[in-house]
């Protein structure tokens, strides 16, 4: 069962964020390689798992060598991976998690569908809106795959918890991810807000 997002990105994002495309390239790759580790910290605390550890172990490979795509273009542009700094998308969702441990499990594995989901859309804004062709082609080349890691987490949710619990959360988290999108300020990031951003203009 597929969910749309419930707020969806203007194209002026893209006409803002290409602005400096290197800063947003720095911003991708460090999501890139945060969603690599955490694929590998949750199959590591669930190695008796074997389903789970291939599957995840899957998505850990592919965001390194998503991670390793987007840092070569960069490097290649002359440009630099700047210092890891605080992601307010990621922290307002995840501060949104439930406080047991089963229940966080479900809402970590539903903000990194959500985060999925969101970079997926931004990926598709970019491929049609960009001028620069080399990067459209960059984020038309990563929509498959992240469609299919938003698919995997929601499946996971569906098949370690009771259907009314995981419909029920799904809901709920998608419907607060859209509060937290529409309240974002604007940033070159990929997963910036539009808040603020007439200034400019």
């Amino acid at each position: 069962m597929s969910r749309a997002l419930e707020y969806a990105t203007p194209p002026e994002w893209v006409r803002l964020v290409e602005r400096r495309p290197l800063e947003l390239l720095s911003d991708h790759a460090h999501n890139e390689l945060k969603a690599a580790s955490t694929a590998q910290a949750w199959l590591l605390k669930r190695p008796e798992a074997s389903a789970l550890v291939v599957r995840l172990a899957r998505v850990a490979a592919e965001e390194t060598e998503h991670f390793d795509r987007v840092v070569r273009l960069l490097y290649g542009r002359g440009g630099a991976l700047l210092p890891l700094d605080t992601n307010p998308y990621a922290d307002a969702l995840l501060a949104r998690s439930a406080a047991t441990r089963k229940d966080r499990f479900l809402d970590r594995m539903v903000v990194a569908a959500l985060i999925e989901a969101r970079s997926c859309e931004r990926f598709e804004l970019l491929a049609a809106h960009l001028a620069d062709a080399e990067l459209r082609a960059l984020y038309a080349g990563l929509v498959e795959s992240e469609q299919g890691h938003r698919a995997l987490f929601l499946d996971l949710v569906r098949e370690h918890f009771e259907p009314a619990v995981a419909e029920a959360r799904i809901a709920e988290l998608f419907r607060l991810e859209g509060e937290v999108m529409a309240a974002l300020p604007f940033a070159y990031r990929m997963h910036s807000g539009l808040v603020g951003a007439e200034a400019l203009a």
